[in-house]
């Protein structure tokens, strides 16, 4: 860490209306199998760099700041959130942050030339650039993500998601997505391939659900292939799930506060079908998240549907995660669509015994 920067221990220790300036160290997972983990440095006049900007008068720094900047600078998606290090004068905020390439329709630079390797490799590469402060935050932050607790990363990914989903202008951005209704309808809509084409009626859980916009949204498509699809979500943000119940009063006992590594029905229920995003934990922990989810959540002979969003690489994929947790796959979406081009990877499903 450089001399100039200290250790955010508790994020709810700083005060953020103060900070004028933010770092960003982005990083993208590899293949898990070998815990790979990825710096990304951008071009910048002639240099590698990590992405730094100014906190606008009006933004957020968790909300806006820390998303914009690194998609402006050298058009990198954030998706996962930490703050590390705060200067002394309590100005300039360093985050980490996993994600990847931006290929949607936010403002950002599409074109910007990446380095990409090991932090190790990327600090030398800083240093010899005579970057010493940035190759030493770059270190720092591989320390810090290195060190994350399951319940710190919790509680960052609350905080990140809770202002940005509430604010949201539409409900596709309540539930996370930046797009148009077209675009929602062809990036989730594959999910309908899960559908068990023996069964009329289906009883759906959205895990994340957010503003149970997914979860009533496949209510609606499913009756176009004449399936009655009852629609649930848990979420483990409280102020989301209470979102969800305003927005839809007429199913608020649908929708529930949980953890999807723990989360259980209240009177045991279980559902045929069962949606869950893979970077909900991580990736050591997805075992634990498909067992459970098999045990405990869906129904004997129903479906458990996994998936991981955006445009990772093939060793992200959640055919490669799942079957690197141990269970074999039973079935798979189309590729999404977005923006009338294919777009990452399809979900998957394991079915559970009947």
């Amino acid at each position: 860490m450089p001399p100039e920067f200290r250790a955010v221990d508790d994020p709810d220790d700083v005060d953020w209306s103060r900070v004028t300036q933010v770092s960003v160290v982005c990083f993208v997972d590899d293949d898990d199998a070998t815990g790979g983990v990825v710096l990304v440095l951008h071009a910048r006049e002639g240099r590698w760099a990590i992405p730094t900007g100014r906190r606008t008068p009006d933004e957020d720094v968790w909300d806006d700041a820390v998303l914009r900047i690194p998609l402006e600078t050298m058009g990198f998606r954030r998706q996962e959130t930490h703050p590390f290090a705060l200067d002394s004068d309590g100005r300039h905020a360093v985050f980490w942050v996993n994600g990847g390439k931006y290929a949607g329709t936010r403002l950002h630079a599409p074109d910007v030339p990446w380095w990409t390797g090991s932090i190790a490799d990327g600090a030398a590469l800083l240093r010899a650039q005579g970057d010493d402060a940035p190759a030493a935050l770059a270190e720092a932050a591989g320390a810090a993500r290195a060190a994350m607790t399951y319940e710190r990363r919790v509680a960052d990914e609350h905080r990140t998601l809770v202002g940005a989903y509430l604010s949201a202008a539409t409900p596709e951005g309540g539930s996370g997505f930046g797009g148009s209704d077209e675009e929602w309808r062809e990036a989730r809509g594959v999910l309908l391939d899960a559908l068990d084409p023996a069964r009329s009626r289906v009883r759906f859980l959205d895990h994340g659900c957010a503003n149970g916009h997914l979860a009533v949204s496949m209510a609606l498509w499913a009756r176009e292939r004449d399936v009655e699809l009852d629609p649930y979500g848990a979420d483990i943000a409280a102020e989301l799930v209470a979102e969800a119940k305003a927005e839809h009063p007429g199913l608020a006992s649908h929708f529930f506060v949980g953890d999807a590594l723990s989360w259980v029905h209240p009177a045991g229920d279980r559902f045929d079908l069962v949606h869950v995003l893979l970077d909900f934990v991580p990736s050591s922990a997805h075992p634990e998240l498909i067992r459970h989810q098999l045990d405990h959540v869906v129904a004997p002979g129903g479906r458990l549907v996994l998936s991981e969003y955006g445009d990772p690489p093939s060793s992200r994929s959640a055919e490669a995660q799942v079957t690197r947790a141990g269970f074999v796959v039973a079935g798979r979406t189309r590729q999404p669509i977005r923006g009338g081009r294919e777009r990452g990877f399809p979900s998957v499903w394991v079915d559970a015994l009947g």
